[in-house]
């Protein structure tokens, strides 16, 4: 496509110099950029494009979007001024891989927790229905038949764009995709034609360090909903929401004023979609739904009371599409587990071991009633917190994690800037005096796992929080390999074979 075509439509520019040459791709990272690019310098949290332009202009950018003039350019250069650059980049995304959102049946997930989880219960109905779809989120994006390990929750707007366009290639009809706070405030989903977006919850104490305030985050939360599922051009738009969280009558009242179709989930008595009943037994957790005046049941091999939640809105969303029911059973009962969350570690041994992503304080408390109605003899816990986050949730945890496990070992998480110890320190800082016997601090989150496994006993439930499927410790000034399920099974494997010697001596 020539440069004059692409830009055509772009809004609120100014055109210098113009080479109507044909563009073979568009770049906001200069380390992308290869002959005949275009390269949209955006200003990020740590870094701004426009410091990067002579570096994309060497590797063979013929045009860049500026929204502030650099003092000299090259002669054969394109120069295109616009107010926000992220829009542009959104718009020629958009207009380059000709609007492939609008091609796919597009279901946004936004909330605290229960985002990953969700959307792989929504992607398993949908294919299930024989309706292909892909996958965007926290661990890995899913593109047909090609699997990316994740880099952001939701990537930046012309990633997406792309990654739909290849979507769209590969048969796919729907695409799922996590749509976090950061991803909704710094405009990465801009240009996007939603059809659905889902609201599982909202804590507070999470990502403070960047919204600062809670205000700050619920507002960038209601996004989904008050811009970007109003704005999108599709005829058919649904919100659901879980009725049962605090704040949904905050979303409920932004689909209304901007005549969005809703359906609520949840215990609730008003809830459309009402939970009865749910029991934990061995394979997994039954559960009993109300939906008019019909009463369903669902069994699913996902554990805990967080996944209750997950499930709900996977019904409510087939329940809006007309998917039939004994579908939605089908493919519940093909998610094992997904991977970091509730997932369970064997090696043969006679305890429990759980890996989990829980690293709030409300995540944390859920994790440990789901763990609870196991009814393990004892709760061994081993979780931290992440450095260069919202520091006020740390004592909470602390103070959750000692009232409801029978033995707690703090350690360290992905410290990140700051030094481990001190984050630790945060974290006892909330543990009543009376409580003190009933925990111990290892930093090292290795030798943490190990002790922790060696404690356990017959029929004893270990649980490790806080990092679940991320395969890194990020330290200081390294990233270093670390994944929690690996380190389990070492540490498993270890302690039966001494265990089996001790016995034989």
């Amino acid at each position: 496509m020539k440069l004059k075509e692409l830009i055509k439509d772009i809004k609120k520019k100014k055109v210098f110099n113009l080479n109507n040459f044909e563009v073979e791709g568009i770049a906001y990272d200069s380390r992308k950029v290869k002959e005949n690019y275009i390269f949209v310098a955006i200003k990020g949290t740590k870094q701004d494009g426009h410091d990067f332009i002579n570096e994309a202009i060497e590797r063979g950018a013929k045009c860049i979007v500026v929204n502030k003039r650099p003092a000299v350019l090259p002669a054969d250069i394109t120069e295109i001024l616009v107010e926000d650059t992220k829009e542009a980049l959104s718009e020629l995304g958009n207009i380059f891989f000709d609007y492939p959102s609008k091609k796919l049946n597009v279901i946004g997930i936004t909330g605290t927790n229960g985002k990953t989880t969700t959307s792989f219960i929504i992607k398993e109905i949908l294919n299930e229905n024989k309706m292909k779809a892909g996958l965007v989120g926290t661990i890995f994006y899913e593109i047909g038949e090609r699997k990316i390990m994740s880099t952001n929750t939701t990537p930046e707007s012309l990633d997406l764009i792309e990654m739909f366009s290849e979507m769209v290639k590969n048969n796919c009809k729907s695409v799922v995709i996590e749509v976090s706070s950061h991803g909704l405030d710094q405009k990465r989903v801009l240009g996007i034609d939603f059809d659905v977006g889902i609201f599982t919850n909202i804590a507070s104490h999470e990502h403070l360090d960047y919204h600062k305030t809670f205000k700050n985050y619920l507002n960038a939360k209601l996004l989904l909903f008050s811009k970007y599922l109003k704005e999108s051009t599709k005829k058919e738009k649904h919100a659901i929401i879980n009725l049962d969280s605090p704040y949904s009558k905050t979303f409920i009242k932004v689909c209304q004023k901007n005549r969005i179709n809703y359906i609520t989930f949840g215990k609730n008595k008003h809830s459309q979609i009402k939970l009865l009943n749910y029991r934990v037994e061995k394979d997994g957790n039954i559960i009993d739904v109300k939906i008019g005046n019909k009463t369903f049941n669902f069994n699913s091999r996902l554990y805990g009371l967080g996944n209750v939640y997950n499930i709900l809105a996977g019904i409510a969303f087939s329940y809006i599409y007309k998917i039939p029911f004994e579908i939605v059973q089908r493919a519940l009962l093909k998610i094992e587990n997904v991977p970091g969350r509730f997932e369970f570690i064997n090696e043969g041994q006679d305890f429990s071991v759980i890996v989990d992503y829980a690293h709030t304080h409300h995540a944390l408390k859920n994790l440990l009633l789901s763990v609870k109605s196991l009814k393990p003899k004892r709760i061994i816990l081993i979780f931290g917190c992440g450095g260069d986050r919202d520091r006020s949730k740390r004592p909470l945890m602390g103070k959750i994690a000692v009232k409801m496990a029978d033995f707690v070992i703090i350690t360290s998480d992905n410290p990140r800037s700051e030094d481990p110890i001190k984050i630790i320190k945060d974290i006892e800082s909330g543990i009543p005096f009376y409580l003190k016997r009933k925990y111990v601090s290892i930093p090292d989150r290795r030798e943490a796992i190990y002790t922790g496994i060696s404690l356990a006993k017959t029929n004893d439930c270990v649980v490790i929080a806080g990092k679940g499927h991320e395969a890194f410790q990020i330290l200081r000034d390294v990233t270093i390999p670390f994944d929690d399920r690996e380190e389990a099974k070492k540490a498993i494997k270890e302690i039966i074979e001494k265990r089996k010697e001790e016995k034989l001596l």
